[in-house]
């Protein structure tokens, strides 16, 4: 049963939690930078330990990835890892 949505904040709590409701429901954090004109996009990919450590990897995850916080699946993992903390 999916529980209720809420509309989380991008705080560094939160920002944490999604890379980590990310990495629980994908295997890993990774895109495609299409934002470039180049025939093959350059794949990137963080790891929980970047996003943690170095404020710069944490400010660009949080601008790549703010739309997933309204993703129905990713809000429920993120409750779900709330209660855990």
């Amino acid at each position: 049963m999916a529980s209720e949505f809420k509309r989380y904040r991008m705080t560094r709590k939160n920002v944490l939690l999604l890379a980590q409701a990310i990495i629980n429901v994908n295997g890993e954090i990774a895109w495609q930078d299409y934002a470039s004109d180049e025939a093959y996009q350059d794949e990137h990919s963080l790891t929980i330990d970047e996003i943690k450590n170095r404020p710069e990897k944490l400010e660009r995850f949080r601008s790549m990835f703010t739309d997933r916080m309204y993703d129905t699946v990713i809000n429920d993992e993120m409750q779900r890892l709330e209660q855990e903390v």
